[in-house]
């Protein structure tokens, strides 16, 4: 029980110091920060009613309301390109991209390959699921909680790429259940 209880510490201790890492580089001279244009969803989009035109709605509605957006989640996607594999109940394959921009997305786009063309490095965030479990979290009342849920059951796989992202991860799937 004391170990437990000196790992939860120790993680929380760590959690913290990691969190004010990103904010004391932005304090440094890093160069003039400007502004990026962010994704907005169409408008009126009555094309076809299909996952990627609902996920878009979202996305834009998210960037409006990136203000109740919790921290350490803006924290994990804070620029970073995030690539999405979603298996559509017909069988076939949906592949996005997520580009962030201070927390916020700044493009959402679809292809028709694994691999995303547009990519120069690759992504720093995989995430893979089906087409039920994205209804499942947008359908909820607490979308947060239902994708930590998700993740934990292992049907939103999410994997990062270094050390601040994992850590970050680990601690949303453990202390945000």
């Amino acid at each position: 029980m004391i170990h437990c209880n000196k790992i939860k510490a120790l993680s929380f201790f760590l959690l913290i110091m990691l969190l004010f890492v990103p904010i004391a580089g932005a304090a440094s001279n890093a160069g003039e920060i400007r502004k990026a244009d962010l994704f907005e969803a169409p408008e009126n989009s009555t094309a076809d009613n299909d996952l990627f035109t609902e996920l878009s709605e979202k996305a834009g509605l998210y960037n409006k309301n990136f203000d109740q957006v919790p921290a350490i989640l803006q924290r994990l996607v804070a620029s970073e390109e995030i690539s999405g594999k979603i298996k559509l109940d017909n069988g076939e394959m949906l592949y996005v991209t997520l580009l962030m921009r201070g927390g916020q997305i700044g493009e959402f786009y679809r292809y028709d390959t694994s691999t995303d063309p547009n990519s120069k490095l690759g992504p720093t965030i995989k995430v893979e699921t089906d087409e039920q479990t994205v209804k499942r979290v947008l359908d909820s009342k607490d979308p947060f909680k239902e994708a930590i849920k998700s993740m934990n059951e292992d049907s939103l796989k999410v994997e990062t790429k270094g050390f601040f992202r994992n850590t970050v991860l680990w601690t949303l799937k453990h202390f945000y259940p």
